[in-house]
C-alpha cells in the first residue's frame, strides 16, 4: 500500500470523478479543482503513476465497438493455478485474471475473442493445457453499468457519473472517427494538453479530438472518463465478486435483478451474464464491490439481497490478482 497524504487525496478524488470532458487542458481544471497549481498537479500525478497507485487517466474502450465478444470464465484448477496463470497471461486479450475462494472454481479470468466459438475453443484448449477439472464460461448478455472508481474518503468503491454502458454501440469508423483514435485516448499522457499526442497522431486539433470525446461519450463508444486506481495499492486490499441467483428463469426476471444492482452506488460492474453449460452455474447476476474490509463487502452484499431479493447470493473474494498491474 502506498501513503497518501491528504493533497494526494483530493487530487485522485477529482482526477477520478470530477475529470472534464469538454476541454484541451482537464489536468489545469483538475489542479485548481483542487487548490494547486498545474506543476504540482502534474509532478503529483507523475509520481503516483510511477509508484502504481494511478494507472492512467483516460477513458474505457467500449468493447464492442470494437466487434468483440467477452466472457467470464471460471476454471476448477486446484492446486495448477499458477500454470494456468501462466498460459492464459500471455495472451493480451485476457485482462482479469483471479485466484477467488470458490471451493470448486478457484480460477477467473476474463477473456476477449471475435465470436462465443473462438472462446470456447481457447477455453477447451486452455484448460486442456494446464489440466484443469472442469470449467463454465459467463457470456456476457448486457453490461449494465461499468464505472471503476473508489471513494477515499468512504474506503469502499462509488460510480462516477458516466456508467452507462451502450450495448450496440456504432464502430468508430462508421462514424467517420478514426479506429485508432480510442485506443489513443485510453491512457492519455500526464501533461498539460493530454490530448495533443493523439491529434498530432491523427493530422486533427486538439479541439476536434475533445468535440469526437464528446460524440464518443454520447454513442457509448467511450465511458468512464478519469483516473483508473490500483485499488489495493490505494488501500481497497479486498475486492468481492458478488453473484446473484434470480428467483426465477425468465429474461425478465434475470434483467430485473441485474437492473436493481446496478442501482447502488457501490457496485463497479454490474453485467448480466449467460452461463455455457447452462447447468454449470445459476447466478448469473453478478458486480463488483471494492472496499478496505470485508466488512464493508458483506454490507454491500446484505443490503444488495435485502432490497433485490434474489434466491441466492454470494461474495467470491479475490485471494491474489493473477496478472497484476494490467492497465484494463
Amino acid at each position: 500500500m502506498t501513503r497518501l497524504d491528504s493533497r494526494d487525496v483530493d487530487l485522485l478524488m477529482a482526477l477520478q470523478y470530477e475529470f472534464p470532458t469538454d476541454t484541451t487542458q482537464p489536468l489545469d481544471w483538475v489542479a485548481g479543482r483542487v487548490g494547486m497549481n498545474l506543476q504540482e498537479a502534474l509532478e503529483r500525478a507523475r509520481r503516483l503513476n510511477r509508484e502504481g497507485v494511478l494507472k492512467r487517466v483516460g477513458y474505457y474502450y467500449n468493447y464492442r465497438a470494437r466487434g468483440k465478444v467477452a466472457a467470464l470464465v471460471a476454471y476448477a484448477v486446484g492446486s495448477r493455478y499458477r500454470e494456468l496463470a501462466r498460459i492464459v497471461n500471455r495472451d493480451p486479450m485476457v485482462t482479469h485474471n483471479f485466484l477467488r475462494n470458490h471451493p470448486y472454481y478457484n480460477v477467473w479470468i476474463v477473456v476477449k475473442r471475435s465470436t462465443r466459438e473462438e472462446i470456447i475453443s481457447y477455453v477447451e484448449e486452455t484448460a486442456r493445457k494446464a489440466g484443469a477439472k472442469d470449467w463454465v464460461i459467463l457470456f456476457s448478455r448486457r453490461t449494465l453499468k461499468l464505472s471503476v472508481k473508489y471513494d477515499l474518503h468512504e474506503g469502499i468503491s462509488r460510480a462516477g457519473k458516466y456508467t452507462w454502458v451502450n450495448p450496440n454501440p456504432p464502430r468508430p469508423e462508421d462514424l467517420g472517427i478514426p479506429k485508432t483514435l480510442p485506443h489513443s485516448l485510453r491512457a492519455l499522457p500526464l501533461e498539460e494538453r493530454p490530448y495533443m499526442s493523439a491529434a498530432r497522431k491523427h493530422n486533427m486539433t486538439e479541439e476536434d479530438v475533445v468535440a469526437l470525446v464528446g460524440e464518443m461519450l454520447e454513442k457509448g463508444i467511450l465511458g468512464d472518463p478519469g483516473a483508473a486506481l490500483e485499488g489495493r495499492l490505494a488501500g481497497f486490499t479486498e475486492n468481492g465478486m458478488v453473484v446473484m441467483e434470480p428467483t426465477g428463469c425468465s429474461d425478465e426476471d434475470e434483467l430485473e435483478l441485474c437492473s436493481c444492482a446496478a442501482k447502488f452506488p457501490y457496485s463497479t460492474h454490474v453485467v448480466w451474464r449467460e452461463a455455457y453449460p447452462r447447468d454449470r452455474w445459476r447466478h448469473i447476476c453478478y458486480f463488483m464491490v471494492h472496499a478496505t474490509t470485508r466488512e464493508r463487502i458483506e454490507q454491500a452484499r446484505l443490503q444488495a439481497q435485502e432490497v433485490c431479493r434474489p434466491k441466492d447470493a454470494m461474495v467470491l473474494y479475490s485471494l491474489e490478482d493473477l496478472k497484476p498491474h494490467t492497465v484494463r
